[in-house]
This record gives C-alpha cells, structure tokens and sequence, in this order.
C-alpha cells in the first residue's frame, strides 16, 4: 500500500459525492413526507365536506318536513269553506299554514310559513304571527315576523329535480307551471308533498353533492287525503 494512503478520520468531513447523495436521499424523503401530509389533509378536508352536505341536507329536510307535515286549513268566519293548507304551491317555494307546537298552548295559534330558494340558491325560511279575529277564528300579520336561512349551497334549480312535488290522494302528480304556484283547485286536492334537498357545500369539486328525499303527508286533513299510493 502507497505510504500516501492513510486511514479516514472524523475531521476529514465528507466528500462533495456524498453531500449530493445525502441532499438527494433527503429531498426524496422530504417530497414523500409532503405528499403523506397534502394526500391526508385532502382526505380529512373530503371526509369534513362530505359531512358538511349531509348535516345540512338532513337539518333544512327535518325542519321543512316538521312544518308540512303539520299543516292545516285554516277556517274562515262566515263561511263553511276553509282556506287550503298552501297558500303557494310551486317548485322551488310553497307558503303553508300549519299548527306545530300545538301541544304547548290551550289555544294554539297557527302559524304561515314559506320556505322559497333565493338568488344565492340558499332556502329561505320567513313565517308569519297569527292574531284572533271575530273571538275565535285566525287571520295572519302582513309583515313576516321572522327569517332565516336553514340552507346554503343548494345546487343550482333543475326543473327535472325541484325543491317540491305535489301529489293528489291516488298518488297523482300535481304540476305547477314555470315559476307559479298551482291554482287554488290543485291545492285544495295536495295530499301530500315531496321535498328534495340537493346540496353542494364543497367548493373543491371533489366531494359529491347530498340528496335526500322525503315524501311528506298530511295528516290533518283525515284519513281521505293522506292515503297516497305513488
């Protein structure tokens, strides 16, 4: 062996070879470290949007449904002919009187209740107090008395997919024309209501949008009206 050969030390540091090797291995290890991390954030962030949708699909449908399922005529003094239980009935609104919480007051008052999409594709919520007229019968205030929105990121309003369909007692389909309400002889044969959220709160396109849909009767009007076969 060459006498100019001699045995590495600590204090001979590292070759320049070996610095690009270990810069290399590190840069690897480090792109495989942020790709685990982005790939779990995105997950954690399409699990949180998943449930996003639903809660909010499952919230406005338990709230919309509460409200039709207890709706009502609404008797009307000198007269036997009750105002029907909608006031509107179109695809993407309906204004309902209905009796919820009836169970907490000896004389209950109803309440009107319109749920309607908006331009922001949110729904809409706006009821309004009712007052006694003539003793015992009810009439409503003009001016709503409470709003509020019990949905955001509604996707957009499809005429093949609306927010409410109407069906007589055979099961029937009612049909209301291009943004109007069903004439009042259609309402009056409402036995019950269809209502289907469809909601995309995820911008990122990543996560699929929620549909929930329920088929709501009307119990109120008796047994002749709620018996729907479709």
């Amino acid at each position: 062996m060459s006498a100019h050969v001699r045995r590495r030390t600590a204090e001979d540091g590292v070759t320049l070879i070996e610095l690009v090797v270990a810069m290399a291995v590190f840069s690897i290890l480090l792109t495989l470290v942020v790709t685990m991390f982005a790939s779990t954030a995105r997950s954690v962030s399409d699990q949180q949007g998943a449930v996003d949708n639903s809660r909010m699909a499952s919230t406005s449908m338990n709230e919309v449904t509460r409200i039709i399922r207890a709706g009502t005529e609404i008797p009307v003094h000198g007269t036997s002919i009750n105002d029907p239980v909608f006031t509107y009935a179109g695809a993407e609104k309906l204004v309902v009187h209905s009796f919820i919480d009836a169970g907490t007051s000896v004389d209950p008052p109803p309440v009107k209740v319109e749920f309607s999409r908006n331009g922001a594709n949110e729904l809409v919520e706006k009821r309004w107090s009712a007052y006694h007229v003539h003793t015992t019968y009810w009439a409503f205030q003009t001016s709503s008395t409470y709003t509020r929105t019990i949905a955001r990121s509604l996707l957009a309003p499809a005429a093949s997919a609306p927010l409410f369909r109407y069906f007589d007692k055979n099961g029937t389909a009612l049909t209301p024309a291009a943004g109007a309400s069903l004439t009042v002889n259609q309402i009056r044969n409402i036995a019950s209501v269809q209502v289907r959220m469809r909601v995309q709160a995820d911008g990122s396109g990543r996560v699929a949008p929620v549909e929930i849909r329920n088929m709501v009767g009307l119990p109120n009007l008796g047994v002749a009206r709620v018996q729907v076969t479709g």
